[in-house]
C-alpha cells in the first residue's frame, strides 16, 4: 500500500513538471523568431541555430529563446539568443547574444524509494 501511494505521489508530481509544450509556430511566432535570427546573424559568423527554442509570451510581448552555435577562433562556440518582439513577430523589441546554452534540465523532478 505504502508503495502504490509513492508511486502515484511521483507519478502525480512529474505530471505536473512538465511545463513546456512543443508544438508549431504560427505565422507571428515564426515572424518573431526570423527577426531574432537575423539580429544575431548580423553580430556571428555562421550562425546556426536550433530547430527548436521556447517562447514566452507576456501581454502584447513575445520572448524567444534559442541556443545557436557559431564560428569564433575557428571553432564552432555555443551561444544563445535572447529576443523581444511584439505579438505579430513583426518588431525586434531587443536582443541579446551570450556565450552557454539555454538548459531546463534544473526543472527536473527526481523520486528516490528508499530501501527497507
Amino acid at each position: 500500500m505504502k508503495k502504490t501511494a509513492i508511486i502515484t505521489a511521483a507519478t502525480v508530481a512529474l505530471g505536473f513538471s512538465a511545463v513546456a509544450q512543443a508544438q508549431t509556430s504560427s505565422d507571428a511566432e515564426f515572424r518573431g523568431l526570423q527577426n531574432c535570427l537575423d539580429a544575431a546573424e548580423k553580430e556571428s559568423n555562421g550562425l546556426v541555430p536550433s530547430r527548436q527554442y521556447l517562447i514566452n509570451k507576456e501581454g502584447e510581448t513575445n520572448y524567444y529563446f534559442v541556443n545557436a552555435t557559431r564560428w569564433e577562433e575557428g571553432e564552432r562556440n555555443a551561444i544563445r539568443i535572447s529576443c523581444e518582439t511584439n505579438r505579430q513577430g513583426s518588431q525586434l523589441l531587443s536582443s541579446t547574444v551570450q556565450d552557454g546554452r539555454y538548459d531546463t534540465r534544473g526543472t527536473r523532478v527526481t523520486v528516490e524509494v528508499a530501501q527497507q
